[in-house]
C-alpha cells in the first residue's frame, strides 16, 4: 500500500471554538510568517504528486479564514496529477465563497455541522452562526460542489438526540450525512461524551429498518456507507474507536508549518521547510514522503490523548 491522499492544512486560525477542537486553555496561535506560503504549499504539493499523491484535501482550522484561499485553490487544482481537491469547512462563510471556490477548481465541500438546534449549535462552536452554516450549504449545493456530506460528531449528552434528524436533514437535499465518533484529542477526561457508532446505527435502524451496506462506496475510505433500504439516503459512519481502520489508511497529513506526519495517531513529524530550500529539494520532498509512509506502515498508533499538537495545531 501506497499513500495517495494528502490532508493539507493552510491555518490553524478557526471562527468557531468547538469543545471537542480546542482545549479550554489558551492556545499560542501562528504567526503569518510561520505558515507555508502559497508558493511553499505548490511545491510541496507538485512533488507529491510526482510521488504519487492524488487526491489533496485542504482543511484548518479553517480553511476558509486563510487570506486568498481562492488562489491557492487554483494553484492546487492545475498542478499535474492532482485528480482530486475537496476541503472541509465549518461553513460559516461557504456562502460566500462557494462559487468562487468551484470557479478556481475546487471538486467538492465536506461541512462540519454537529446541531440542527441553535441553542446546542452555539453550545458545542460557542457561536450563535448555524444559519449561515445553512446558507453556505444551500449555495455550496447551488454551486454543485457536490457530493456534499456532512460531518457530524455525536456528544453524548450534548446532541445524540438528533441522530434521526439529521437523517430527515439529508432526506431529498442529496447530502451524505456521516456520523463520526468522538476521539479524545483534547485529553482522556473528556471521555464521557463518546457515543459509539453501533448504536448511532441502531435508532436509525429501529426507525428506518436495516441499512443496506454500499462497499463500493467505500473504497479507500475510513468511512463505511450504507443506504436506507428503498432510498436514496446514503450514510457513513466514521468509527476510529470502536472499528480503527489503520489497515486501509491511505492518507498522510502537512501542517500549516510545513511538518508532514504519517497519521493522525502518530507524534512524528518531518520538516518539508527547510528541504525546499536546499539545492536536492525534489530528491529530499520525495525522500521525506517515503519515511513517512515507511513509519505508517508500521502501524504502531499511540492513544489519541496522547497527542503533541491538537487537531487544530494538526488538520482536521
Amino acid at each position: 500500500m501506497k499513500a495517495n491522499y494528502l490532508r493539507l492544512s493552510v491555518t490553524d486560525r478557526c471562527n468557531l471554538t468547538c469543545l471537542y477542537c480546542r482545549p479550554s486553555k489558551s492556545v499560542t496561535q501562528l504567526k503569518q510568517d510561520e505558515l507555508l506560503s502559497f508558493e511553499e504549499i505548490s511545491n510541496i504539493v507538485g512533488l507529491a504528486a510526482e510521488w504519487g499523491i492524488r487526491k489533496v484535501r485542504i482543511t484548518g482550522g479553517e480553511p476558509l479564514v486563510r487570506n486568498n484561499i481562492i488562489d491557492l485553490v487554483k494553484m492546487v487544482s492545475r498542478i499535474k496529477g492532482i485528480r482530486d481537491l475537496p476541503m472541509t469547512t465549518n461553513g460559516v462563510r461557504l456562502e460566500e465563497f462557494a462559487r468562487p471556490l468551484k470557479k478556481a477548481g475546487l471538486s467538492r465541500v465536506n461541512v462540519s455541522l454537529d446541531s440542527l438546534d441553535r441553542k446546542k449549535f452555539a453550545r458545542i462552536t460557542g457561536q450563535d452562526n448555524l444559519d449561515q452554516v445553512l446558507r453556505g450549504i444551500r449555495a455550496a449545493r447551488e454551486a454543485s460542489l457536490e457530493p456534499i456530506k456532512i460531518n457530524v460528531v455525536i456528544l453524548k449528552g450534548i446532541n445524540e438526540d438528533e441522530i434521526l434528524d439529521f437523517v430527515n436533514f439529508a432526506w431529498g437535499k442529496s447530502l451524505i450525512v456521516r456520523f463520526i465518533e468522538y476521539m479524545p484529542i483534547n485529553g482522556p477526561e473528556q471521555n464521557s461524551w463518546y457515543f459509539s457508532n453501533a448504536s448511532v446505527k441502531e435508532i436509525i435502524e429501529r426507525r428506518w429498518g436495516t441499512l443496506k451496506p454500499l462497499p463500493f462506496f467505500s473504497h479507500y475510505s475510513p468511512a463505511r456507507y450504507f443506504k436506507i433500504d428503498h432510498t436514496k439516503v446514503v450514510l457513513g459512519f466514521i468509527s476510529p474507536i470502536s472499528q480503527p481502520f489503520c489497515h486501509a489508511c491511505t492518507r498522510l497529513r502537512l501542517t500549516a508549518t510545513g511538518k508532514l506526519r504519517p497519521c493522525l495517531g502518530s507524534n512524528l513529524e518531518i520538516d518539508l521547510r527547510k528541504p525546499l530550500q536546499g539545492k536536492n529539494r525534489d530528491y529530499e520532498i520525495k525522500a521525506s514522503f517515503d519515511l513517512a509512509m515507511n513509519e505508517k506502515l508500521k502501524r504502531r498508533p499511540e492513544p489519541l490523548y496522547q497527542r503533541n499538537k491538537y487537531m487544530f495545531q494538526i488538520g482536521g
